[in-house]
């Protein structure tokens, strides 16, 4: 090849890599810039949302604040109660029988306990008074040793009913006339005898203590907050405990009719209580 082409194709190899090498520093500022404009852009944006994110974030570690200074409880039982007189008289009752036979024992118990259903029906007491509290049809047994074996073994002898009344009525000073009517005619089992409220009364009296309960021990609270110049700022949880009817109640078991023949009876009055357990939210006055 002659030495003069040689020269001229060096020549323009080198003016193609000066250029190239010209070009790619150009490239590069753009590049800079366009990732420069991206970059304030982004910052702009970022400083915008910013402003957005440091007021919420003000705003929620004021609540944290708030919250932190309603997180100061006192924890305080109040208490309620009243003495009421009862309007309800609850007997339970019945008829305990043994026998041979199962029928005969039933049948025997049967007669018993419709005579003194029929003897409570003339003082007043209608059926609506009246619901089965128990009824039962038991086996007996006999357990004993054979004497040549010495196995303990058992012998059904006869059968036992128990056929249990209960009665609820508002004839509380009819108690001891009930009693002697029920006995004298053939009941033999006298479970309870129980003055006490009825579902109606109850309730209201219910409702009633429950609000002068929660007031006692708003009461307690500001009288416990005082020396500490605290105050109550709201309520954090209300528990509410069961509701006390201890009801004056006699108790006996196998009773005949020499037992009552006028007994007297009397009801008195109830002391009922109730009492909750109110957690307040407390902060300086």
């Amino acid at each position: 090849m002659n030495p003069l082409n040689i020269a001229a194709i060096v020549g323009l190899v080198l003016v193609l890599a000066f250029a190239v090498v010209l070009i790619q520093p150009e490239n590069s500022a753009i590049s800079q810039n366009d990732n420069s404009e991206i970059t304030s852009s982004d910052i702009s944006d970022s400083k915008s949302h910013g402003v957005d994110h440091d007021a919420m974030m003000a705003k929620h570690h004021s609540m944290i604040n708030s919250l932190s200074q309603t997180e100061h409880i006192i924890s305080v039982t109040g208490i309620a109660q009243t003495t009421v007189t009862p309007d309800l008289l609850v007997i339970e009752f019945g008829v305990e029988t043994n026998g041979d036979s199962a029928k005969s024992v039933l049948d025997l118990n049967s007669n018993l306990l419709s005579k003194s259903i029929s003897n409570l029906k003339s003082l007043g007491i209608s059926e609506d008074n009246l619901s089965t509290s128990q009824f039962s049809i038991n086996p007996l047994y006999d357990y004993y040793q054979d004497k040549e074996t010495g196995r303990h073994t058992s012998e059904l002898i006869g059968y036992q009913v128990s056929n249990i009344l209960l009665v609820k009525t508002d004839q509380l000073d009819s108690a001891a006339e009930i009693l002697d009517s029920a006995v004298s005619s053939g009941v033999n089992k006298v479970n309870s005898v129980q003055f006490t409220l009825s579902p109606h009364s109850h309730s209201v009296l219910k409702d009633s203590l429950i609000e002068d309960a929660i007031n006692n021990a708003k009461s307690k609270a500001e009288i416990a907050l005082l020396p500490l110049n605290q105050k109550i700022i709201g309520v954090q949880s209300i528990s509410l405990n069961d509701f006390s009817i201890p009801s004056p109640m006699m108790r006996t078991a196998f009773v005949d009719e020499s037992m009552f023949g006028g007994t007297p009876v009397f009801s008195s009055e109830n002391i009922i209580s109730t009492s909750v357990n109110v957690v307040f939210l407390i902060s300086d006055k």
